[in-house]
């Protein structure tokens, strides 16, 4: 079928012009041959060490806990696990560790994310996650509303939290990132791991 032609009265008659012409332009920049200083920059960067390359980029397991989106260096996620009975420990379960769960013969030290961070609580979900960090001593698990996946973030969407984020979430807060899914609360798994050994001693 043969495309209908806008009437010289129709508002879309304006934007035909510009278009074509920017379908022009498009086309010309797409056949400029590219200077020795394009071919230099981009032989440069195939050429740079693969470990140099993944340095300007980071990846970050994220997730819900209320209306927070939080993250952690998915190099210190251990695992996600469906959420299990946490059981109390006598005279040492307290607001911060909660206590003990069992996932598959492994014990895990439970906490409270958000009693850790100051944050109000909230009502977490019936199906919910339980996520695993760190490893040795320093092997923690903290429930999660949803995960939402392991996300190549670059450098340069990190930022430095302003002092009232890294003040009012315990001083565990190492940066602010923005990515696909929304601004994500960057978490310090060592100040994380501190705070949680503080609620267990």
């Amino acid at each position: 079928m043969n495309a209908i032609a806008p009437r010289p009265d129709d508002p879309r008659h304006a934007l035909a012009a510009p278009a074509a012409q920017e379908g022009r332009g498009l086309a010309e920049l797409m056949s400029r041959p590219l200077s020795d200083a394009d071919l230099d920059r981009a032989t440069a960067e195939l050429a740079a060490p693969l470990e140099a390359r993944s340095r300007a980029r980071r990846s970050l397991l994220a997730f819900r806990r209320g209306a927070e989106l939080f993250g952690v260096p998915a190099v210190d996620a251990a695992k996600v696990v469906s959420a299990t009975q946490v059981h109390r420990v006598p005279h040492r379960t307290n607001a911060v560790f909660r206590g003990i769960a069992n996932h598959e013969g492994e014990l895990l030290l439970v906490v409270s994310l958000e009693a850790a961070l100051g944050l109000p609580p909230h009502e977490l979900p019936e199906r919910r996650v339980m996520v695993v960090l760190g490893t040795g001593r320093d092997r923690w698990a903290f429930e999660a509303d949803m995960i939402e996946g392991v996300l190549d973030v670059p450098a340069n969407a990190f930022r430095a939290p302003p002092v009232t984020v890294t003040a009012s979430r315990s001083g565990c807060v190492g940066a602010l990132a923005s990515t696909t899914v929304g601004e994500v609360v960057v978490l310090e798994p060592a100040r994380l791991y501190a705070l949680f050994r503080g609620a267990t001693s």
